[in-house]
């Protein structure tokens, strides 16, 4: 680990609170969070952002940068250098503590990438795209979109955009879904290997969307590694706000994952972002948030490209076309988990059950009472229908996590005969497949012991 020299640099005075975009970065009518007029494309002449796995991470322009650009960091803010997952890593620290509610950051509202105010910014332009996103079904994901076409136009304004020293910040090696070649997913059990192929598509369906966007070059739209960039810098960095706006925010994107996580953001009247520490911290430590999916580091391993280490993980029994009914009763990935202790979550009981009996038409009439049983809080009377079906239910159970562990051994056994040098994401998806591994043979003996 190294520590890279500090934020608070000299260029944080006073008057740096007001944002001002350093004069190398300026250019004639172009004000922070806009790159362009809408009616016209930015050259691509001046130099583009290196895309290369191998290309450096300009940390130190990067901070000379926001420092001049108003980012006020306290209480010890730094950012660290490590190596994970093979990938180097820079992260958010505090190197001399910070006490509960104090303020390690400050990042001015003109710097942040808002997709609300990129809807405004693009109105009238970016409509089309946005019909094309819903026809496909993911509405959902609009705001993030918004983000998407942003970073794309940033890159093609190369050397002009006010964002180049955050770009050029930014990692070009990723493990996420989007990034992973054909070895990858030939190597992954089927649930993480539905994930990433919802990620796959999701990004497929972006571009479909792109190419009635007029204002970016066919140069960039046909560019597959930009947009996997684009779609990594959106989906690993961007937050949502309570009233709905995703938002990107420079500097304090490079805060990482932590289930506990040891501090909050908070907006002010203006639109910037405070951090501020939910606890005392210790100094040197990481500050923190939780990117949410605590209980699935298949969901962490696809969309952030990382692992997710939780006391319990999503139990991987998959019910295709699961009726309401057990929706209801608890059929949620993060509430179907099966823990490092090897007990298993009530839910999991309760949707193996009931679906089960849902298979069944002579057992109507107890589906029907165990339903209005979880549904009231009846704890007795499914109690007592969870102790007629025990034995049937746990064999079930330990068929699941008997087929589970089978797959994930033969896969690592394919993984096995391959060299990681020349498969950079192999380490991280042999770590994936033991920590899957050693949860369900955990759960496994605690299951041959409920069997007797």
């Amino acid at each position: 680990m190294r520590l890279i020299a500090p934020l608070c640099l000299a260029v944080l005075t006073a008057s740096a609170v007001a944002f001002q975009i350093p004069t190398q970065y300026q250019k004639s009518n172009h004000h922070y969070g806009s790159s362009s007029t809408t009616t016209q494309l930015f050259s691509t002449t001046s130099s583009l952002l290196s895309l290369d796995r191998s290309a450096q991470r300009e940390i130190d322009q990067f901070q000379g940068w926001a420092g001049s650009c108003g980012v006020q960091p306290e209480n010890g803010f730094c950012l660290q250098g490590q190596m994970m997952d093979g990938n180097e890593d820079y992260y958010a620290a505090t190197a001399t503590g910070a006490a509960e509610g104090s303020r390690v950051l400050y990042v001015p509202g003109e710097m942040i990438l808002s997709a609300a105010r990129i809807a405004q910014e693009y109105e009238g332009y970016i409509d089309a795209p946005l019909r094309v996103l819903g026809h496909l079904g993911l509405s959902h994901v609009s705001q993030q979109f918004h983000l998407f076409v942003k970073v794309l136009v940033e890159y093609e304004s190369g050397e002009e955009s006010p964002y180049r020293p955050w770009l050029e910040a930014l990692p070009r090696k990723w493990n996420t879904a989007v990034s992973m070649d054909d070895f990858c997913l030939s190597v992954l059990p089927p649930y993480i290997k539905s994930l990433c192929a919802v990620e796959r598509n999701q990004l497929e369906c972006f571009r479909q969307a792109l190419n009635s966007f007029e204002y970016l070059s066919a140069e960039t739209k046909s560019n597959s590694e930009l947009m996997k960039f684009a779609y990594n810098v959106v989906f690993t960095r961007s937050r949502p706000t309570d009233d709905g706006d995703y938002r990107i925010i420079p500097v304090a994107d490079m805060i990482n994952h932590d289930n506990d996580d040891n501090v909050v953001f908070s907006y002010d009247e203006n639109g910037g972002c405070g951090v501020y520490a939910k606890q005392d911290v210790a100094p040197g430590s990481p500050l923190t948030l939780c990117y949410g999916h605590p209980q699935n580091p298949s969901r962490f391993l696809a969309t952030y490209g990382f692992l997710n280490e939780a006391p319990a993980a999503f139990c991987k029994l998959l019910i295709p076309n699961p009726s309401q009914e057990v929706r209801n009763i608890g059929y949620d990935p993060t509430r179907m988990v099966f823990y490092n202790d090897g007990s298993v979550a009530q839910e999991v009981w309760d949707v193996l059950l009931y679906s089960r009996l849902e298979r069944k038409p002579d057992q109507a009439e107890y589906k029907e009472a165990f339903y209005q049983a979880c549904m009231s809080g009846d704890e007795e009377t499914k109690g007592a229908i969870h102790a007629h079906y025990q034995k049937d239910t746990v064999a079930a159970l330990i068929r699941h996590v008997d087929h589970i562990l089978i797959e994930v051994h033969e896969m690592t056994v394919k993984m096995n005969a391959y060299d990681s040098s020349k498969h950079p994401r192999l380490p991280l998806l042999q770590k994936h497949h033991a920590m899957v591994t050693t949860l369900f043979s955990t759960v496994r003996d605690n299951l041959v012991a409920i069997q007797g």
